[in-house]
C-alpha cells in the first residue's frame, strides 16, 4: 500500500529510507549574527525553501529556522544533487539579503564583511553541518532536536514547540500545516 500524499515510510529501522537519500543539514549565519530574527531576511529565507520545494528539487521532512540558523531535514530529487541546492540556495539567499541589508541601510551589513576577493560581504559560513539520515531513529532523534530547539534554554523563543511558528512542529504534534510544506516521514 503506499503512502498518502504527503507522508513518507521508511522501509525498515535500519535501511536507507525508501524515497532516497534523505539530509539534516546546518547552515549558520556567518558571525553567529541573529538576522534571522528580522523578519525580512527570515523571509526572505521562507521564501527560498519554499521555491525549492516548489520547484522538485527537495522533499522538506522537517525544519526549524532560528534566529541566526536554520535545520533541515529534506530529500533532494533528481537530478538535483543537495551541494548544488544548498549552493544555489545559499547564494540567492545572500544576494537578497545583502541587497536588503543595503535598502534598509542596515548597520549589521558591516559585520558582515568578507576578506575573500571573490566578494565583499558574506551572509552564510561556509561550513555547513550536512549529515545523511539512514534509520527512523536518527531521522526522529534530528526532527526531536530541531523541534526543541526554539524552547532550549539558551533560545527560550517559546515553551513549547508547537508554539513555534518557525518549525515543522506544528505539522508533527497537532497535524496542522506549518508556513512551509512537508512531507511527513512515520516509521
Amino acid at each position: 500500500m503506499a503512502p498518502p500524499l504527503g507522508e513518507v515510510f521508511f522501509t525498515s529501522p535500519k535501511t536507507k529510507a525508501s524515497m532516497g537519500n534523505m539530509f539534516f543539514t546546518t547552515s549558520t549565519i556567518n558571525n553567529w549574527i541573529p538576522l534571522l530574527a528580522n523578519d525580512v531576511y527570515r523571509d526572505t529565507v521562507i521564501q527560498s525553501v519554499q521555491f525549492i520545494i516548489d520547484n522538485r528539487r527537495v522533499k522538506l521532512h522537517g525544519y526549524v529556522i532560528m534566529p541566526n540558523h536554520i535545520h533541515l531535514i529534506s530529500s533532494p530529487i533528481e537530478p538535483y544533487p543537495l551541494s548544488d541546492i544548498l549552493r544555489d540556495f545559499h547564494k540567492f539567499t545572500s544576494q537578497q539579503i545583502i541587497k536588503s541589508l543595503r535598502n534598509r541601510h542596515d548597520p549589521e551589513l558591516a559585520s558582515l564583511q568578507s576578506n575573500r576577493k571573490d566578494r565583499r560581504y558574506q551572509i552564510w559560513r561556509n561550513s555547513h553541518a550536512i549529515k545523511q539520515i539512514e534509520s527512523y531513529p536518527f531521522f526522529q532523534q534530528k526532527l526531536e532536536y530541531i523541534h526543541n530547539n526554539p524552547c532550549s534554554e539558551k533560545w527560550q523563543l517559546c515553551n513549547s514547540p508547537e508554539d513555534y511558528p518557525y518549525s515543522s512542529a506544528r505539522d508533527y504534534i497537532m497535524n496542522q500545516p506549518g508556513i512551509l510544506k512537508i512531507e511527513k516521514v512515520l516509521e
